[in-house]
């Protein structure tokens, strides 16, 4: 065995020779020729000698020079490079100190950013305000310490009092985060993900809905048994307002919507009718997918042109020219035997929306999708953007062919149905 702690304190003070005194161990003092003096431990590892510093002496005594060779020994003997092992502390000690980001430095580095997308200072002053009222919970905290209870915490006070103001800054924190994990390397998920936070959070009641006041109105509707019969007595009056009551009855649009319809919002070879947000009740677009019946029936009016219509001209003109009114079709209704306190113009809606639920069984968020209503909560809105196209091309076929009569009478219904 190698001889080991062979230098005393006195030995190290003394020495000025230039070069390398040996403790033993693989433990040198280095002196250089201007008399520095300095520990290196030398060690062979894979056959491969290399020499790793310990420090400067007398910064590190003779004492503390042998703790630290042993404490690098213990690595060699495990196989262990103890310069490579330095290298990963420092490489894990630098990420350690780049987690370290502050919600005060995130929300100013995320401003800088985003404030280039807001379009007045109004808009940056309400954001800054959202994050320096969630600073009262967060300041203290960095941005991968924050979680979800903390964000919680921040919307707690006004969710129920000012929710639409509480929803808005929750928002605003789902994007900080997201911004910041992905800017700041920190990996992790976000605390101010939606979809968990809207489980945490109380579910708020509303009085009243932004889509709502034609759902249950009063307006009489015929029941859905009653429609095939109808359509029927509609297609057989064969005027221009029997041919919009039947695109509403196919479409489930809104009066005013199909009356106002022009050819440039139709893709008859896509099947689908866009109405631009500017004409609909919930300010919102919306694309309708147009059933093969519906499609027929626009390929047939003389606004179709054969094939050329002129964009910016209605689909539904009068015999005269110029638009269809509503107070047409309410004659229609009464000239085919239809009293007001059975059916109404809007009352067709009504009828497809009751068809899809009890009898199509259909989703409630998919069936008003269907009607043009939005029934999910503002943040469901927000992080589900579908409004169930695919899924309503299929039902608005099933609708038309359940109108028609000539189908209707061979096609089975569903048992509960039947």
């Amino acid at each position: 065995m190698r001889e080991i702690n062979k230098l005393t304190p006195a030995e190290v003070k003394a020495r000025t020779q230039s070069g390398n005194l040996s403790d033993g161990g693989g433990l040198l003092l280095q002196v250089t020729k201007t008399g520095g003096k300095s520990w290196t431990y030398r060690y062979q590892l894979n056959k491969v000698r290399r020499d790793k510093g310990i420090g400067p002496y007398p910064t590190f005594s003779l004492a503390q020079a042998r703790e630290r060779r042993d404490e690098l020994a213990r690595l060699v003997k495990r196989g262990i490079d103890p310069i490579e092992h330095h290298r990963d502390a420092l490489v894990q000690a630098a990420a350690a100190t780049a987690k370290r980001v502050t919600f005060a430095t995130a929300c100013e580095a995320f401003m800088a950013v985003r404030s280039k997308t807001l379009k007045t200072e109004k808009q940056v002053k309400s954001w800054d305000r959202t994050f320096a009222l969630a600073g009262k919970v967060l300041k203290g905290f960095y941005v991968h310490e924050v979680s979800r209870q903390h964000i919680v915490a921040c919307l707690e006070p006004d969710w129920i009092e000012k929710n639409p103001t509480a929803v808005e800054n929750m928002l605003r924190l789902h994007a900080l985060f997201k911004w910041s994990i992905v800017r700041f390397e920190l990996g992790g998920a976000n605390p101010a993900s939606i979809p968990e936070l809207e489980q945490l959070l109380p579910k708020v009641t509303k009085n009243t809905d932004e889509n709502e006041g034609d759902a249950d109105d009063g307006r009489a509707s015929l029941p859905w048994l009653d429609l095939p019969a109808c359509m029927t007595k509609v297609r057989a009056d064969r005027t221009m307002e029997a041919q919009a009551m039947e695109f509403i009855i196919l479409t489930g649009a809104r009066l005013e919507e199909a009356l106002q319809l022009t050819w440039q919002e139709l893709d008859l070879t896509a099947k689908k009718w866009t109405v631009h947000k500017s004409r609909m009740k919930a300010g919102k677009t919306q694309t309708v997918p147009l059933a093969a019946q519906a499609v027929d029936l626009l390929k047939a009016l003389p606004s179709y042109n054969s094939g050329e219509p002129n964009p910016e001209g209605l689909v539904f003109t009068a015999q005269r020219g110029g638009k269809v009114y509503g107070a047409a079709l309410l004659k229609l209704l009464r000239r085919i035997g239809y009293t007001v306190e059975q059916v109404t113009t809007h009352g067709m809606r009504k009828s497809l929306r009751t068809y899809l639920g009890e009898v199509l069984k259909v989703r409630e968020e998919v069936a008003e999708a269907v009607i043009a209503h939005d029934t999910r909560s503002r943040i469901r809105k927000t992080y589900e953007r579908t409004r169930f196209y695919d899924e309503r091309i299929d039902l608005m076929t099933k609708w038309a062919n359940y109108t028609d009569e000539r189908i209707a009478k061979v096609a089975k219904l569903p048992k509960h149905a039947a």
